[in-house]
C-alpha cells in the first residue's frame, strides 16, 4: 500500500492536506469532478495486478511444496503446520500441481 499526503491546491483544488492511498484520494470528496472514472479504473487495474501477483505466488508455493514432499525434505504434516492449513489442503495443493502438469 502506498500512502501519500499532498498539500497542493493546484492538484487537489483544496487548501488542505489530501491523503492518497494507492493513487486515489482517501476522502472521495477530494476527487475532482470528471476524475471519478479514472480513479475507479486505477483501483480496478491495481486489483487485477495484485490478483496476478497472488496467483503467481500461490503457483510458486505449490511447486515448492510438491518438490519438498517428493524429495522428503519435509513431511506433509510439517508443511501443513508451517502454512497453518490441514494436511488435506496440502494434498490438494500438490494435486493441483499435478493437474497443471498434465494439462501442459
Amino acid at each position: 500500500m502506498t500512502i501519500q499526503i499532498i498539500k497542493d491546491e493546484y492538484l487537489t483544488g483544496h487548501d488542505e492536506k489530501v491523503m492518497y492511498v494507492n493513487g486515489v484520494e482517501s476522502l472521495f470528496k477530494h476527487i475532482p469532478d470528471g476524475q471519478h472514472e479514472n480513479r475507479l479504473e486505477t483501483l480496478t487495474n491495481q486489483i487485477q495486478y495484485q490478483r496476478g501477483v497472488e496467483q503467481n505466488l500461490s503457483d510458486q508455493r505449490a511447486r515448492l511444496i510438491k518438490d519438498i514432499v517428493e524429495q522428503k525434505k519435509l513431511s506433509v504434516i510439517q508443511c501443513a503446520d508451517i502454512m497453518k492449513v490441514s494436511r488435506q489442503r496440502v494434498y490438494k495443493i500438490i494435486e493441483s500441481v499435478d493437474n497443471k502438469l498434465e494439462e501442459e
